[in-house]
């Protein structure tokens, strides 16, 4: 294999940042119990019940684990885009 092109250099850089600047947000503004912002993505479409944290409305779909120890779960969060949601998944 040859050497990784300096294009795919730049991207993973940027990506970098942006997962960086991403997490500093999330941190900031939500509770991250479980989560790691680097899994984050964008949807339009959501589960489970709603609640508020922090004035953020959000939406949880959770189910215990084994010997109701842990949690497994989705957050959803609505965006200022209509029928679009920041969703992440959680485990406690």
């Amino acid at each position: 294999m040859s050497k990784i092109p300096k294009e795919i250099v730049d991207k993973i850089e940027q990506r970098n940042k942006l997962n960086e600047e991403i997490e500093t947000w999330c941190k900031e503004n939500l509770d991250m119990a479980g989560m790691c912002s680097y899994c984050a993505d964008i949807t339009d479409h959501h589960t489970g019940d709603e609640q508020r944290s922090n004035g953020c409305r959000k939406l949880c779909e959770q189910r215990t684990g084994y010997c109701k120890v842990d949690y497994h779960g989705h957050y959803y969060w609505k965006t200022e885009y209509p029928g679009k949601y920041l969703h992440m998944e959680f485990w406690v």
